[in-house]
């Protein structure tokens, strides 16, 4: 894969990353610019979206391509994202 893909792979994933986090800890409902969709939306609709993207995440850990690529700073905030997104869903 050429290494641009697999960058935009790694900068999507954070951003998921750090969607996941924010959603898990209620700040993506108390910004004042937050995405007003998600506002409106029920607990169930919004544990659809973190359960949606901590998928994806996890299928992205599992690829040698993306994992070898990324550093130890940004493993751990994937990694962290998926455990904190596993507990609000729990």
């Amino acid at each position: 894969m050429p290494e641009s893909n697999i960058q935009t792979a790694i900068d999507t994933a954070l951003q998921v990353a750090s969607f996941v986090e924010q959603l898990a800890s209620g700040v993506v409902l108390t910004e004042p610019n937050a995405d007003a969709r998600l506002k409106s939306e029920n607990i169930f609709q919004r544990k659809t979206y973190a359960s949606r993207n901590i998928q994806h995440l996890k299928r992205l850990m599992t690829q040698t391509w993306f994992t070898d690529a990324l550093t130890m700073e940004q493993f751990t905030a994937i990694n962290n994202a998926i455990v904190a997104g596993e507990d609000y869903l729990d």
